[in-house]
C-alpha cells in the first residue's frame, strides 16, 4: 500500500508543473484545466470586504500580477466575492502565462483517478477555508447510486473510504461531524437545484422524533449530515457536492454483532450472534411492496428480493439472517385487520412510522415509498421492532427523478396533489401494501394529523420551510458555486440537455413549498372545524379542552385552531360556538 500511495502522489505532482505553484495565506489555489482558472478557498468572513494575505511563489514563478497589482510576498485586494474574476498574469520558467483567479468559501476537494463500480485506491486532497495548508489522504473510491451509477452519467456520486498507509480503514472527521472512514460525495445529478436531498435530510432531522431505542443511544440518527464542497477530478472542476456522512450502523447506533471463536486452530470456526440489523429496499417487487414474503431466501447472499443487507455486511457475517425483516413483511401482508391494528406497534416503531408517513406526504417523496426505504432493528435479541430512516431524497419538493414534460416538474408532482394519486409507474405509495393498510386505519391517520399540526407552527410553517431552503441557496450562490455548477453541467445528458437555471428553479421551489402547506392544511391533513384535540371528530372532548384553555390561557393538548369565531381571541365566544357545533352534529 505504501508503494501504491507513493506512486499516486508522484503522478499527482507530475501533472502540476504546467500551472503556477503558489500559496496564498498558506493555501494553494487549485487549477481548472477546463477553464484556465484558479480557485482559492478563504474564510467566509473575508467575502464582501478587503482581502490581505501573505504569498509564497515557488521557484520558476516570477513577475506575477493579480488584478493588475504586483504580487511578490503579499496580496492586497480591495474586495473579494463569488462573482468577481481576477486577472492573473505570471511568468513560469520565462514563459508568460495568463489565467484568472476566483474565490470560494467552501472547502475544496481534489481527487485523482479513474473510477467505476469497483473500489480504486486514490489520493484525496482537501483544502479548508479556515486552515493553512492542505490535508492529504488516501481513500478507496467508487461510484455510488443506482440510476445515476451508469456509464452515460457524467456527474457521479462517490463512496469515499479513507485508509492509512497499510490499507486499513482510517477514521476522520470533517465539519465537526462524526469520525468514520466511510463518507459520500452526493452530486444531486438530476436535481435541478442540486440540494433537495441535503435540505430534506435537515428537515427530517429537525422534526425531532427519535427511534424507539433513543434511551440507550441518544445520539442515534436516522439521517445524514454533510457540508457542501467544491470538487476537482483529475485537475478539472467537477461542480459542488454534498460531502456527507453515510447512513449505516454507526449513524443509527445499532448494536454490533458478537463473534465468539469456537476453534482457534485451522479450520478456524466461530459463532455469531446477530444484534442490530439494517436493510434497504432497492427496487420494486412484492416483497418491497409488502404484498408477500414468499420469495425463496438465501442467507448466504447480500440481497434478498431487492432488499440489500446494510448491516452486518455480508462480507463480515455470512450467513446473514433475513427473518426479522421477513416476519415484518408477512405481518403486513397476511394479518387480519384487527391483528394489524393491535400489533402494529410490536413490529414497527410507531412514532417514527407516523412521522415518516407524514414527512413523505409533506415533501412529496415519490421515490421514497418503496425504493430507498430503510428499515433497522436495534437489537433483535431484545426487540425485533423495525424503525425507519430516510435516504435519497432528491425527488422531493416538486422534483421528478426522470425527465418528463414540464422540465422535471411534471404536473403529477405539483403541490395540489395527493401522493396516493401518483401513478404506480412513478411512485409506489398507492401500491405499497404497507401504506394501503395504514391509510385504512382511522386511528393511525388521527395520529398523523395530530403530528402534522403539532409541527405546523414551527418546522412546517411555510416561512420556516422557505427560509430553510433559502439559507442553503444563498450560501451556495454567494460563493459563486451556483454559477460554476451551471456553467459546468448545463446542457448535459445527465439532465436531458436542459439548462441549469438556478434562480428560476429556486422561485419554483419556494412557490411549491408555500402551495404545498396550504394544500395539506385544507385537504390531506385538514381538521374538521371545531376539532380542537385533532382526533377527527367534534364532540364534548373538544369543548372540555377549549374551556380549560380559556380558563388558564393554556394550549396544552390543542391541535386544531381554537379561534372558532376568527376574532383573533380565544374566549367564551369560541366556547359558545363550539357547543353549538357539537349540539348540531
Amino acid at each position: 500500500m505504501k508503494k501504491i500511495l507513493s506512486s499516486l502522489l508522484l503522478l499527482l505532482v507530475a501533472a502540476l508543473p504546467s500551472v503556477a505553484q503558489l500559496a496564498i495565506d498558506g493555501r494553494r489555489p487549485v487549477y481548472d484545466q477546463l477553464t484556465n482558472t484558479y480557485m482559492l478557498t478563504v474564510p467566509q468572513a473575508a467575502f464582501g470586504g478587503s482581502y490581505h494575505a501573505d504569498v509564497v511563489l515557488d521557484n520558476g514563478i516570477t513577475q506575477m500580477t493579480i488584478d493588475g497589482k504586483t504580487v511578490t510576498t503579499w496580496l492586497d485586494l480591495p474586495m473579494i466575492d463569488g462573482d468577481t474574476t481576477y486577472t492573473m498574469v505570471f511568468r513560469q520558467n520565462n514563459v508568460l502565462k495568463r489565467s484568472t483567479l476566483h474565490f470560494t468559501y467552501l472547502p475544496i476537494v481534489c481527487i485523482t483517478g479513474t473510477f467505476s463500480n469497483q473500489y480504486v485506491v486514490a489520493p484525496v486532497e482537501i483544502t479548508m477555508p479556515d486552515e493553512r495548508g492542505v490535508q492529504q489522504y488516501t481513500a478507496r473510491i467508487k461510484q455510488a447510486g443506482a440510476s445515476t451509477n451508469t456509464q452515460w452519467v457524467l456527474k457521479h456520486n462517490y463512496h469515499v473510504k479513507f485508509v492509512d498507509d497499510d490499507g486499513e480503514k482510517k477514521d476522520v472527521s470533517f465539519f465537526g461531524l462524526r469520525y468514520d472512514n466511510h463518507w459520500r460525495l452526493d452530486a444531486g445529478t438530476r436535481d435541478m437545484i442540486r440540494f433537495r436531498n441535503y435540505a430534506a435530510n435537515g428537515l427530517w432531522a429537525d422534526m425531532g422524533t427519535k427511534a424507539y431505542y433513543a434511551d440507550k443511544q441518544p445520539n442515534a440518527r436516522s439521517y445524514i449530515r454533510g457540508s457542501h464542497v467544491e470538487v476537482f477530478m483529475n485537475g478539472k472542476y467537477h461542480g459542488f457536492y454534498n460531502f456527507s456522512e453515510f447512513l449505516d450502523r454507526k449513524q443509527m447506533k445499532l448494536k454490533k454483532f458478537e463473534e465468539i471463536v469456537t476453534q482457534q486452530d485451522a479450520p478456524y470456526t466461530s459463532e455469531v450472534t446477530m444484534h442490530g440489523m439494517m436493510w434497504k429496499a432497492t427496487d420494486t417487487n412484492n416483497q418491497t411492496l409488502f404484498i408477500s414474503a414468499d420469495t425463496l431466501c438465501d442467507n448466504t447472499q447480500g440481497t434478498w428480493a431487492d432488499f440489500s443487507v446494510e448491516y452486518p455486511d455480508i462480507d463480515d457475517v455470512c450467513p446473514t439472517d433475513y427473518s426479522t425483516l421477513i416476519n415484518a413483511i408477512n405481518f403486513v401482508a397476511k394479518s387480519d385487520d384487527a391483528t394489524f391494528a393491535n400489533k402494529l406497534g410490536e413490529f414497527f416503531d410507531m412514532p417514527v412510522l407516523v412521522d415518516y408517513y407524514m414527512f413523505i406526504n409533506v415533501v412529496f417523496g415519490i421515490d421514497n415509498a418503496c425504493n430507498n426505504m430503510v428499515f433497522a432493528c436495534y437489537d433483535r435479541t431484545v426487540d425485533k421492532k423495525l424503525t425507519l430512516a430516510v435516504w435519497d431524497l432528491d425527488a422531493t419538493v416538486g422534483q421528478h427523478y426522470a425527465d418528463m414534460e414540464g422540465y422535471y416538474h411534471a404536473d403529477v408532482i405539483q403541490p395540489e396533489k395527493e401522493l396516493v394519486d401518483v401513478p404506480n409507474n412513478m411512485s409506489e405509495f398507492a401500491s405499497n401494501r404497507f401504506f394501503q393498510r395504514l391509510m385504512a386505519m382511522p386511528d393511525f391517520l388521527v395520529k398523523v394529523r395530530k403530528r402534522y399540526w403539532e409541527l405546523r407552527p414551527t418546522v412546517l410553517n411555510p416561512d420556516s420551510l422557505v427560509a430553510r431552503y433559502e439559507a442553503i441557496y444563498s450560501r451556495l450562490e454567494a460563493c459563486g458555486a451556483m454559477d460554476r455548477e451551471a456553467v459546468r453541467w448545463s446542457d448535459t445528458g445527465d439532465i436531458s440537455h436542459r439548462m441549469l437555471e438556478f434562480p428560476e428553479e429556486f422561485d419554483y421551489l419556494c412557490d411549491w413549498l408555500r402551495r404545498r402547506i396550504a394544500y395539506l392544511d385544507t385537504h390531506t391533513f385538514a381538521l374538521p372545524h371545531g376539532d380542537i384535540n385533532g382526533d377527527g371528530s367534534v364532540d364534548v372532548a373538544d369543548v372540555t379542552l377549549l374551556i380549560a384553555a380559556v380558563l388558564d390561557n393554556g394550549t396544552t393538548g390543542i391541535v386544531g385552531n381554537p379561534d372558532l369565531n376568527t376574532d383573533r381571541m380565544v374566549d367564551v365566544g369560541d366556547v359558545v360556538l363550539l357547543i353549538s357545533l357539537v349540539l348540531s352534529n
